[in-house]
């Protein structure tokens, strides 16, 4: 395992690897059981699935449905568009932690994918009920709700996960709001210990 930690997190710059305290758990858990608590509303609403995030997660989304369904993979075909989604900002990230001073561009990669996995948990937890309106990846059409199903009915029904949305839903949800908790408080943490940093990076 700590090998695998090294290879990943060479510079040490990762949450793993904080000063945690007492104060600082508690904040941090504090804040994410509170905004856990309250995921449906204006606050995170606001902060995860706003018109500057949604515009990028919107294009990518649709943009690897057009790309990816030319492989005539159906599965992968519907799940391509929230697995880019989720897989350019969570790879940037792991790229960032490689990087020597990454950690400077770690708190909006982490809150990036964030807002991913927030609307990836709308949209799951609405795979049985198809109650949100959808657009085509032609992006010019639109359907009401309910007048088609969603990508993750398409994605759970072979999976045998149907029955499961809302638990997967909620799943996904508590991961963007934990990476919105932790993109908030890495960049405290960064700013607060960027004397910490400048002497490790003397020191390697």
């Amino acid at each position: 395992m700590k090998r695998i930690l090294n290879f990943i997190d060479p510079y040490r710059q990762g949450f793993l690897y904080f000063k945690w305290g007492f104060w600082s758990i508690l904040f941090c858990v504090g804040a994410l059981l509170w905004l856990c608590a309250h995921a449906q509303g204006g606050l995170v609403k606001g902060a995860l699935d706003n018109i500057f995030v949604y515009l990028p997660n919107y294009l990518t989304h649709e943009f690897s449905h057009r790309f990816w369904c030319t492989l005539r993979w159906q599965w992968w075909c519907y799940a391509s568009g929230n697995g880019m989604e989720t897989l350019i900002p969570l790879a940037l990230c792991l790229g960032a932690l490689r990087l020597r001073g990454g950690r400077y561009l770690l708190p909006i990669l982490t809150y990036w994918l964030g807002t991913t996995l927030y609307g990836a948990g709308i949209y799951a937890s609405d795979a049985r009920a198809c109650q949100l309106p959808l657009t085509s990846s032609d992006m010019m059409t639109n359907f009401a709700p309910g007048e088609v199903k969603g990508d993750w009915h398409y994605i759970l029904e072979p999976l045998g996960l149907l029955e499961y949305d809302l638990i997967i839903g909620k799943i996904l949800i508590f991961g963007g709001i934990f990476c919105l908790v932790l993109a908030v408080y890495s960049l405290w943490y960064y700013w607060t210990h960027t004397e910490d940093y400048l002497y490790q990076g003397y020191r390697a």
